[in-house]
């Protein structure tokens, strides 16, 4: 598992991801070397986790864009469910 800067395409922080576990496990030790301070961080659907948000804000004062799909469906559908006038312009 890699974090890269998307601009550069570089890789800036790597690890291994153990096959009795999946890539959830290490979000945090993958970002935690790294200075995330008003930065946006993106992740695939996997990593779309209440913890993996609280971690970003609360312990890195980060942003974050994370793709919803179907692996978090009450989230999904409360998307689906808001209207142009729940955006500000």
């Amino acid at each position: 598992m890699a974090a890269i800067l998307h601009k550069e395409g570089v890789v800036v922080s790597q690890r291994p991801v153990d096959k009795k576990t999946n890539e959830i496990t290490e979000f945090q030790s993958l970002l935690d070397p790294l200075d995330l301070k008003d930065k946006v961080v993106t992740a695939d659907a996997l990593h779309t986790q209440v913890e993996h948000a609280k971690y970003l804000k609360e312990q890195k004062k980060a942003d974050y864009f994370f793709t919803v799909k179907g692996n978090q469906k009450t989230l999904l559908h409360a998307i689906e469910d808001l209207d142009d006038g729940d955006f500000s312009p």
